[in-house]
């Protein structure tokens, strides 16, 4: 998550908390009250947004990690009776169809894992009468289609977390954009508006609009362009 926009939301949060402890002075200046009331929503909104971000695929990189985890375990399991009954029977065919690391079951990639788990599942399928001799039952072979189809689905949906989380950082950028203009081009002319009669609330809140970085140094709130998250 990008740390500039983190600053941002912590001095949009200081000048909310101003505003808030300081209603008496706006609050019988209706353009005061409308702005600050968008501002209130705004800040809910990215504060939401940023939210899902953060926590989003993390939820679905955790499904996938458990699905996997199952998935491999089963698979070394069967694979491993396969492979005895293919050097028992000298099926050259199938010894050549489970051949491979075991490792990438569990690491590397998920498509390579998911290939792997396949071909396992296939030749389960195909041999299942057989795998009773070998310790493995006609449910766990049903039990192995199901896992290695509900990975792939798993996979599939982290694909669509990061193409959502593309569509929420925009939402974020585009949030951001609106409580900058909002303030820029409202809050912080209508202080100035009311400066004369409340000298240090205008300076208070000049102060809060200070963006602080996570090193504790603060700039002014300009008008540069909103980075990307």
């Amino acid at each position: 998550m990008n740390t500039r926009i983190i600053n941002k939301l912590n001095m949009y949060k200081t000048v909310q908390s101003l505003c808030t402890a300081n209603e008496t002075i706006w609050s019988g200046v209706p353009a005061f009250v409308i702005a600050n009331n968008e501002l209130i929503t705004k800040i809910q909104t990215l504060d939401q947004l940023l939210f899902t971000q953060s926590n989003g695929i993390l939820g679905v990189k955790t499904g996938k990690d458990i699905a996997r985890q199952e998935a491999a375990d089963l698979t070394h399991k069967i694979v491993s009776a396969l492979r005895a009954f293919a050097t028992a029977t000298d099926n050259k065919v199938l010894e050549e169809q489970v051949h491979f690391m075991d490792s990438a079951l569990y690491q590397g990639k998920h498509a390579t894992a998911l290939q792997y788990m396949g071909w396992v599942r296939d030749a389960a399928v195909q041999n299942v009468t057989v795998l009773a001799d070998y310790g493995i039952l006609q449910a766990e072979v049903d039990e192995l289609v199901m896992r290695v189809d509900q990975l792939a689905i798993t996979i599939g949906n982290t694909r669509n977390a990061i193409v959502d989380r593309g569509k929420t950082t925009e939402l974020i950028n585009e949030i951001v954009r609106e409580i900058d203009g909002l303030l820029k081009k409202g809050l912080d002319l209508l202080v100035e508006v009311l400066k004369a009669d409340h000298h240090e609330f205008a300076l208070a809140y000049q102060k809060a609009r200070e963006v602080v970085d996570l090193h504790g140094k603060k700039h002014k709130s300009g008008n540069e362009d909103t980075p990307a998250v």
